[in-house]
């Protein structure tokens, strides 16, 4: 009994100071953002949210965003850049709540769960400064405080990533129509904030339903779960004419690596330090996921043992793809932006790497003393660099800290 109470008074202590320190990062966040409002992206407090008021406030804007920021303007001045501020912050804590969420679903306990969606909130590329002297520029992060469109996307996203595989673990059996038209009108409103992920998302999606259909998922279900890109498509069409029209002297080419060595001297060197820790995780787990995966097929399971793990890394691949073979041409040139759907493959990579990791070491038959201290070691690393990341850019420091 003395023990029940140890362990109850433990588990409250944790809480509380989990709340605490939750309450002050989303007061910091508050902060941040609202500095950001305030200063071009030449500036201290530099990032992409004030470029983005100006074309939404301009008329222009080809995210949903856009919209809102034009809804809010019609507060004064002060309660519109709080306004956006607070919304930015209620986004990214939903995300992260969103992500304990699914963590916990995975038969995790309280205090690890909150403690694995401490690491996923932070987690940066692992800095090396002989490699590439900024901290963000160069390298490709999960973790983004300055830009917009990414942080309301990062959420939208992982809310249909946990709905798609709420629904693929099911659908051998039954299927809810009610779940496919929230899951479609969540992929529209997704890609109506930023294209980046269903361009990720969408060939995976593909492909794993010609894997379902093998497995047995009837026609029909598939077909169904096919059709709910339909709205998708729209308003990426819609988006196409606002980004790529013919006025705008915009497009899309195939010009290999260009991206990877846009701002980066050693890209190679860099993409690793970005996803180092799920590499590590990947290397002890991909022959017992593939074994397993085989026998899914051979003994006819009607669903995917590691799905979650499978999907996080096709999308990685699809996402590293695009992001060194495409980049835009125009204005937009030097932007960048098919990296921000890599960075988001990122971030699931790293939760499902994790969540992997935990389970490795609890089953100590498979894993040793050395793989847990040099992952622990790794993930450590990996939250120090965002943590000094997010520490200097409240102190005003632009994102290309060294």
């Amino acid at each position: 009994m003395n023990n029940e109470k140890r362990d109850k008074a433990i588990n409250y202590a944790f809480v509380v100071l989990t709340t605490m320190a939750f309450t002050f990062y989303c007061f910091e966040l508050v902060l941040l953002h609202y500095n950001q409002t305030q200063y071009p992206i030449t500036g201290m407090y530099e990032s992409d949210l004030f470029a983005h008021i100006e074309m939404a406030l301009d008329g222009w804007g080809y995210s949903i965003l856009a919209v809102i920021f034009r809804l809010l303007s019609l507060l004064p001045t002060f309660a519109f850049n709080l306004s956006i501020a607070a919304f930015l912050c209620i986004c990214e804590a939903a995300t992260i709540a969103v992500t304990y969420i699914f963590i916990r679903t995975k038969g995790l306990g309280l205090k690890t769960s909150i403690a694995l969606t401490a690491f996923s909130a932070f987690v940066m590329p692992m800095f090396v400064r002989s490699i590439q002297p900024y901290r963000y520029i160069g390298y490709q992060s999960p973790s983004i405080w300055h830009n917009s469109t990414y942080i309301v996307m990062k959420l939208c996203a992982f809310i249909c990533i946990c709905l798609y595989l709420s629904i693929a673990e099911n659908y051998h059996e039954k299927i809810k129509a009610v779940d496919l038209i929230v899951f479609s009108l969540l992929l529209a409103v997704t890609t109506s904030v930023k294209t980046n992920f269903i361009l990720v998302f969408a060939p995976v999606a593909l492909m794993f339903l010609i894997v379902d259909l093998i497995l047995k998922v009837p026609f029909k279900r598939i077909l169904l779960c096919a059709l709910t890109v339909i709205p998708s498509i729209a308003v990426i069409l819609f988006q196409e004419i606002v980004l790529f029209g013919k006025d705008t002297g915009n497009g899309i080419v195939i010009d290999p690596l260009y991206s990877v060595y846009l701002r980066a001297e050693k890209p190679y060197f860099t993409m690793i330090l970005s996803a180092a820790f799920p590499v590590f995780v990947l290397l002890v787990n991909i022959v017992p996921v593939l074994k397993d995966t085989i026998a899914d097929f051979k003994e006819k399971r009607k669903t995917l043992t590691h799905r979650a793990f499978l999907l996080s890394w096709a999308m990685w691949a699809v996402g590293f793809m695009e992001l060194i073979l495409l980049r835009e041409t125009g204005a937009r040139e030097l932007d960048d932006n098919f990296a921000w759907g890599y960075d988001f493959c990122l971030f699931v990579l790293f939760v499902v790497s994790l969540i992997y990791f935990i389970k490795n070491i609890k089953n100590k038959k498979v894993i040793t003393t050395v793989y847990a201290v040099v992952g622990s070691a790794m993930i450590a690393y990996h939250t120090y660099c965002g943590i000094y990341f997010f520490v200097n850019l409240t102190r005003g420091l632009t994102f290309f800290m060294q």
